[in-house]
């Protein structure tokens, strides 16, 4: 506003519409076409920008007509231009922040995505209820020896999509490691963090066994950091319970490791037909 003021009574004082202070108008549109984020107040800006500019041809010196059309003319196709250039830009950089936030693979949350989710639970204090699951799937490097690093891809996918089936539209699923994931649950107690726990495991079991751990705030902690570490710690202690069975694993349609025939996907290492522990 104070930039059309001085654009105007510079342009008016110096002789007018055609004087070359009126150059002002065209100036500020291209600023306000090129820097307004909301298109709205953009376009009001830019009305306004165009008004001004035919006020001071009507107040001021005469002015042929042809020479205040190309102006006007002038100032809305840069104004259009400008501003048409500007979403572009902006869209290709919130894509981009889109991408350096996501996992290429299964399209989850990388660890700089679930920082920038979490940061608002967190920016003032831990409020009560989120709840934080760490996921890890048993075995997973025996599934990348026997299908290759193109199965363990697969199982990783299947893996994500499975477990957003059962998360609520606020929820996140993160990737944070090759098969570690964190699940963020906003406003979810440790009622509700177990009872999505059990979910999830249903879910991802045809597929595979996972071990999961839960942390809820604040009695587990008031930061993301110290949810991550207690909830990895109970992930270690439900995996040390987890006993591999002697079944050999099947092959499933897709080309995974079917847990009808092995609830754990995969055998241990070194572990051949028949064998059992003892």
């Amino acid at each position: 506003m104070i930039t059309l003021v001085v654009a105007a009574l510079g342009a008016y004082w110096d002789g007018g519409a055609a004087s070359p202070a009126a150059v002002g108008f065209v100036t500020t549109a291209v600023f306000v076409a090129s820097h307004t984020p909301h298109l709205r107040l953009m376009m009001g800006l830019a009305v306004l920008t165009v008004g001004s500019y035919l006020a001071v041809a009507a107040t001021g010196r005469p002015v042929p007509p042809g020479h205040v059309f190309i102006y006007v003319a002038a100032m809305v196709v840069l104004i259009s231009v400008c501003s048409a250039q500007a979403r572009i830009l902006a869209r290709q950089r919130s894509q981009l922040r889109s991408l350096a936030e996501l996992d290429p693979l299964t399209g989850a949350l990388n660890r700089r995505g679930l920082a920038e989710f979490t940061r608002h639970l967190f920016r003032n204090g831990c409020r009560p209820g989120p709840s934080l699951l760490c996921l890890d799937l048993d075995d997973f490097k025996l599934v990348n020896d026997r299908l290759g690093h193109a199965g363990g891809d697969r199982l990783l996918q299947r893996t994500v999509a499975a477990t957003r089936e059962v998360l609520r539209a606020g929820d996140a699923i993160a990737r944070i490691g090759g098969d570690e994931f964190v699940v963020v649950l906003v406003d979810a107690d440790d009622v509700t963090a177990r009872t999505v726990l059990t979910r999830i495991d249903a879910a991802v079991r045809p597929h595979a066994r996972v071990s999961i751990g839960s942390a809820t705030a604040p009695q587990d902690g008031d930061t993301l950091d110290a949810l991550m570490q207690v909830a990895d710690q109970r992930l270690y202690r439900m995996k040390e319970e987890h006993r591999p069975a002697g079944n050999p694993p099947r092959e499933d349609r897709h080309g995974l490791l079917s847990s009808r025939s092995d609830p754990l996907g995969v055998r241990a290492a070194g572990q051949r037909p028949g064998w059992s522990p003892g």
